[in-house]
């Protein structure tokens, strides 16, 4: 299997990955977290199946939910989901890693010859549960294209579904 490099690893730059536990502590959190799983289950309309598939979980300080991002099966950042916010929706864990969201969807495209790129996490969840596996993101828009982008000249059809509004339709345009 062709293994998939981010810029960072490429020029052998530093960044710095979150701990391992925090995953397994915060799907823990989440099974006791009210809030937390009604978002999930009745704002998103995801199953428990995708849920434990994507490994979500619950930060109590941050009221959040914890979206862990894997880089061949390691653990180089978890974005959170502010369930309350007041400013921005979404941030990442300082200094780690930007990278694709379900790299395997990415092999599952090379395999099958067409991938679908979605612009959010959540998106992408539903396309997966959905049934359509080669699915991926770039989980933080434009500014996380990487080394990931050159494995789809490998892949015969690209199909790009980002948002309906205008940053959506620039930035599917600029992915095109």
């Amino acid at each position: 299997m062709l293994q998939i490099k981010s810029l960072r690893e490429t020029i052998n730059g530093e960044y710095i990955r979150p701990e391992s536990v925090l995953v397994d502590k915060y799907e823990e959190a989440l099974s006791s977290s009210v809030d937390g799983m009604k978002y999930l289950t009745e704002q998103r309309n995801l199953t428990l199946e995708t849920i434990k598939h994507f490994r979500l979980g619950y930060h109590q300080d941050y009221n959040a939910i914890s979206i862990p991002i894997f880089n061949d099966g390691v653990l180089v950042n978890i974005k959170y989901r502010l369930l309350n916010p007041t400013n921005a929706k979404y941030m990442g864990e300082k200094g780690a890693e930007t990278w694709i969201y379900n790299e395997q969807g990415m092999y599952s495209g090379m395999k099958h010859k067409k991938v679908l790129i979605v612009e959010g996490e959540f998106d992408l969840m539903s396309v997966w549960q959905s049934g359509i596996k080669n699915v991926v993101s770039p989980a933080s828009g434009k500014d996380s294209y990487g080394v990931w982008i050159e494995m789809l000249d490998k892949i015969d059809q690209v199909f790009i579904a980002y948002d309906n509004d205008a940053p959506g339709r620039e930035t599917a345009k600029e992915m095109a």
